[in-house]
């Protein structure tokens, strides 16, 4: 188990919560950081530890919108966010195998199309990174977000 995040947490409340809760870092970016889920090896834990950038909050928002649009199948299922928004829970995926071949297709509201920001979800492509991208802008115009066409996919390198 990885004590990094406790640097986030300074009560004994938090930090025992984190230890009973998060195993070891699995992955971080600007904002936050995703562990294993202890209580459910399939599930992370991502904690936001930056002021104010609101990646939790705009990936459930993303979630609960596209689960509701028929557009479910290209993210990561999120299943819990805290009050305030700096813990969230979402679905475990897979890293891709370096041989994995991506999408020549995407669809059109998907951006930041790098493939770290992606994994397998039973043996599927999801987006399991997508707090800060595309979508989160087009979150306000809806009506674009309603478009599942699929148009070539940018990729770009992490």
């Amino acid at each position: 188990m990885s004590d990094v995040g406790t640097d986030y947490f300074t009560g004994s409340v938090s930090k025992d919560f984190f230890r009973l809760f998060c195993g070891d870092r699995i992955g971080f970016g600007s904002a936050r950081e995703t562990y294993e889920c202890l209580t459910n090896p399939e599930w992370v834990v991502k904690i936001e530890f930056k002021a104010q950038s609101f990646q939790n909050i705009f990936e459930w928002d993303i979630w609960l919108w596209v689960k509701e649009h028929g557009m479910k199948r290209y993210f990561a299922p999120c299943r819990f966010i805290s009050p305030c928004g700096a813990v969230l829970i979402q679905d475990r995926t897979a890293p891709l195998p370096l041989n994995y071949e991506l999408p020549k297709k995407m669809p059109a509201m998907m951006g930041d199309l790098k493939r770290s920001n992606f994994g397998l979800l039973n043996g599927k492509l999801v987006a399991h990174d997508y707090g800060t991208n595309n979508v989160t802008m087009q979150l306000n115009h809806r009506v674009r977000l309603a478009s599942s066409a699929l148009v070539k996919a940018n990729w770009v390198p992490d």
